[in-house]
């Protein structure tokens, strides 16, 4: 029994040995700080630093990330933050110390204040936020796992979070989650995905629960492309499931080659679904299983407006008791939503009314680029007029010219050169931000971070044309480079 006793604690010894745990008592470290009180658990390499350990920032403790500089952290280890996490270094990067075998992740505690900017964050098994006080800003979050977080590569569980400016690329999990039984008012802007939920589940690359009561969840001027191989994973869903109350806020997306492009789903949800581009959102070969430029299944009301609905199985569905202004309505929606070849089975489909409900749709152009009459339109809407069960669709007066103008964000001047060049070039930035390099595809072959003025930029692919996405506070802008 003595022998048993002391093996116990010879194994508890080993196993607290093998960890950090800050003391919680105001103690404020930064890496270099933190491997002198942790050496064998946090090792400075100088050109790097090692995580050999778990590491817990406990709650009254900070730490504080000012060095531009690589944390590798090897697998199956957690980062934990009871405390306060910030950072103030301009280029951070948080990886695997194998890319093969990936680190657990990160757990936010609900004490926990935490501001991710400059960074980095890959290889990893996600980010548990049991916290609201979150800020990401100018951050890339790329080949993330499932891990410490096995809905998204960042779950909430509460509160305001915010993500802005940042890059999510090939993460195997959707990019961000919200449990269903929880209210989480996520503020997700000016963000570029790109091919995220790699396991093709069935879920989308943005998959938010409710906001809850007196909140609102905004998903702002992000850009979301899907992957045509990966039939399962749609654009954005903000819903209550179990009906919580939701509000939402979705506009100035541009939501392209996912199963569907949004959708919400539950009872008590409001909000305006506005000045979105969705095109080709039909992954989904199978009309029954999805396809929708945006969806509604419920009995939620919305506003809809400005919308640029294209190339989907359906344009705009509507299910159980959903409603929506769509133009002359009491909601003061003004139309000017654009719809062009919706449809599947050989019939066009841009607003599908299977309610009971009427719906006012004027001011809209229903096929874009022809000069229509109320046939023509009424072949692209499916409501009273073909079962007498359903609601109508109050269509006319409509547009049917040109395009309408959407709002683009401001360019940002900034200059590329030499262009054409072998793959290194000069890329100068009015202000810091990131960048991301895609082929003709969208498959993503770079990124990285750049600072203000001067950054020499080394991308290694075959010759040919790309595209080079470059954000900064909240604005975005493209350009070709060309690589011989």
């Amino acid at each position: 029994m003595k022998k048993l006793s002391l093996l116990f604690l010879t194994l508890s010894s080993t196993f607290a040995f093998c960890q950090f745990v800050s003391p919680g008592t105001g103690v404020t470290y930064n890496l270099a700080s933190l491997s002198a009180a942790a050496p064998t658990v946090l090792v400075n390499n100088g050109a790097d630093y090692q995580m050999t350990a778990d590491i817990t920032i406990s709650n009254g403790d900070i730490l504080l990330i000012n060095e531009d500089t690589t944390l590798k952290i090897n697998a199956g280890n957690l980062l934990t933050i009871a405390g306060t996490y910030n950072t103030t270094a301009n280029n951070f990067v948080i990886t695997a110390t194998n890319p093969a075998s990936v680190w657990k992740g990160m757990r936010l505690e609900s004490t926990a204040q935490v501001t991710f900017k400059n960074t980095t964050i890959e290889y990893g098994g996600g980010i548990q936020a049991l916290t609201g006080n979150f800020v990401m800003d100018n951050c890339i979050v790329r080949y993330n796992k499932s891990g410490q977080s096995s809905g998204a590569a960042i779950n909430f569980s509460t509160g305001a979070p915010v993500v802005k400016n940042s890059q999510f690329i090939e993460n195997d999990l959707p990019v961000v989650a919200s449990g269903a039984n929880s209210s989480v008012a996520l503020e997700f802007s000016n963000n570029y995905l790109s091919k995220n939920n790699k396991l093709n589940s069935n879920r989308p690359q943005i998959n938010m629960g409710a906001s809850g009561p007196n909140a609102t969840t905004k998903i702002i001027n992000n850009t979301i492309i899907g992957n045509r191989t990966s039939d399962k994973v749609g654009g954005v869903s903000v819903s209550s499931l179990l009906g919580i109350a939701n509000n939402v806020l979705i506009d100035g997306n541009t939501i392209s080659d996912n199963r569907y492009g949004i959708t919400i789903t539950g009872n008590n949800c409001t909000g305006t679904i506005s000045n979105n581009i969705l095109t080709n959102n039909n992954v989904e070969t199978n009309a029954l299983n999805g396809g929708s430029g945006i969806n509604l299944y419920g009995n939620g009301v919305f506003k809809i407006e400005k919308n640029q609905i294209r190339g989907s199985l359906w344009g705009i569905t509507f299910q159980l008791t959903a409603s929506a202004d769509l133009g002359g309505g009491s909601l003061g929606s003004v139309g000017e939503n654009i719809f062009k070849d919706n449809g599947n089975g050989g019939q066009l489909y841009a607003v599908y009314n299977n309610t009971p409900n009427a719906l006012s749709a004027t001011n809209n152009c229903w096929r874009e680029g022809e000069l229509s009459n109320d046939s023509m339109v009424e072949q692209t809407i499916y409501h009273q007029a073909d079962d007498e069960s359903l609601g109508l669709v109050n269509f006319s007066p409509y547009l049917c010219g040109q395009p309408l103008a959407t709002n683009e964000n401001s360019a940002i001047k900034n200059n590329i050169y030499p262009n054409p060049s072998n793959g290194t070039f000069t890329f100068n930035a009015e202000k810091s931000g990131n960048i991301a390099v895609a082929d003709m595809s969208g498959k993503i072959i770079y990124s990285g971070m750049v600072q203000k003025g001067k950054n020499t930029v080394s991308v290694k692919s075959k010759s040919g044309v790309y595209m080079l996405i470059y954000q900064s506070e909240g604005k975005k802008q493209s350009n070709k480079l060309i690589i011989k």
